[in-house]
């Protein structure tokens, strides 16, 4: 329930507000919740975030929160919902039930999963359906970590993903690279973006025989098919004695990897982080590297994240491109001139501190005050530069 002022009124035990009564409240609304996970907030970015869309009333989204204090997953929802010219209302929300309503959410999608094109083998869309929780609550428990990100955006509720955003652009599936290179590397290009060049087998192993590979041939498949896609996403899950690897398109899981052994799980980590340039040493906290890149005429960017999780590291690579790409440059330039106005306004302020000071000076040499009026007519024409800027880069206030 929400106060007048949009607070959460709910308590804890803690004397902390929490939202713990939602799986009881949330049936009545349960329809329009997936709605807005289809169509507003993506399940990935839920997961990502640990937010869910509860509510659309009013030109006002209610959204559930586990941790209110993260500044980074507000301002993506923030800037999402600009663009339907809606308002954020938060409530904090316990970390189960949060995961109570993801898991019904994905045992929804699993049970009336639009039909999606075969991927991989005959085989594969049975092996998807016997495995109606491939990503369930150990799998939410272990993902459901918060970062600071410059995401995607929502036009209007057709777009869905931040960054799995499905059906942003007409993307058809790219055509399989026949070059085949020694490695996986990167070669310079003269745009300063660099031509990603993966080998990648012209024709796709079966699923079930990925596992027997070696993690460099896995990890090779495996990229082969995320980036042949639209908005694709690998996620490398560490589980008690094996891992799995899942797969998804366009938000759609396509395909998953189970029971495969520490030792091949842990070979294709360290591949990937290879492939970033990322030390294989384990690493002590969360690590994000982002790359903008060409591949096969396409510009696209390359998101890897390895963090810990509950049983060793994890990894998620996901590959932006299109309208997601776009929109992500776009926040870029945002982040970029609103710090550099920052910096700029703190320039033009001690440089006027500077200049009362020099004034108080009774042995203040005229060429001072004259170098001092001279950087305050700069840093003037340098803030009104970027706001020019700022403005370009800022959402349209009516959409």
């Amino acid at each position: 329930m929400l106060s007048s002022k949009g607070k959460p009124t709910d308590t804890g035990a803690s004397g902390q507000p929490v939202l713990n009564n939602t799986p009881a409240n949330w049936e009545q609304g349960r329809e329009q919740v997936f709605q807005l996970i289809d169509s507003l907030l993506s399940f990935e970015a839920c997961l990502y975030h640990q937010i869910l869309p509860l509510g659309l009333e009013d030109n006002q989204l209610l959204l559930g929160m586990v941790h209110p204090q993260d500044s980074g997953a507000l301002d993506y929802v923030n800037r999402i919902v600009s663009y339907i010219n809606c308002t954020t209302v938060t409530e904090e929300m316990a970390l189960d039930t949060h995961r109570i309503i993801l898991s019904a959410y994905l045992n929804y999608k699993n049970t009336f999963r639009p039909n999606t094109k075969q991927v991989d083998h005959p085989g594969a869309d049975s092996h998807l359906e016997n495995n109606k929780t491939i990503i369930d609550e150990q799998l939410i428990q272990s993902a459901t970590i918060s970062f600071e990100s410059n995401q995607q955006p929502t036009s209007m509720l057709e777009y869905s993903e931040q960054v799995d955003i499905p059906n942003l652009d007409s993307l058809s599936p790219s055509t399989v690279n026949e070059k085949q290179a020694e490695d996986i590397s990167e070669a310079a290009f003269p745009n300063n973006l660099t031509v990603l060049q993966v080998q990648v087998p012209e024709q796709f192993s079966p699923m079930e025989i990925l596992a027997t590979l070696p993690p460099k041939k896995l990890l090779q498949e495996l990229l082969g098919r995320v980036l042949g896609g639209g908005i694709g996403r690998l996620y490398l899950e560490r589980q008690p004695y094996e891992g799995r690897i899942l797969w998804s398109d366009n938000g759609v899981l396509q395909s998953i990897l189970e029971n495969l052994p520490l030792s091949v799980f842990q070979g294709v980590l360290n591949e990937l982080k290879r492939f970033a340039s990322l030390p294989v040493s384990k690493l002590a906290e969360p690590k994000q590297i982002e790359k903008e890149c060409l591949y096969q005429q396409n510009r696209l960017l390359l998101r890897l994240r390895v963090m810990p999780g509950i049983y060793g590291e994890e990894a998620t690579l996901q590959v932006l491109r299109g309208a997601a790409l776009k929109f992500y440059q776009q926040q870029q330039l945002t982040r970029l001139s609103r710090d550099a106005l920052g910096i700029s306004q703190q320039l033009s302020f001690k440089l006027h501190e500077l200049q009362q000071r020099l004034l108080l000076n009774p042995v203040m040499k005229s060429e001072q005050l004259e170098a001092v009026v001279t950087l305050n007519q700069l840093v003037t024409n340098l803030d009104q530069q970027i706001k020019i800027l700022s403005a370009t880069s800022e959402p349209p206030a009516n959409s």
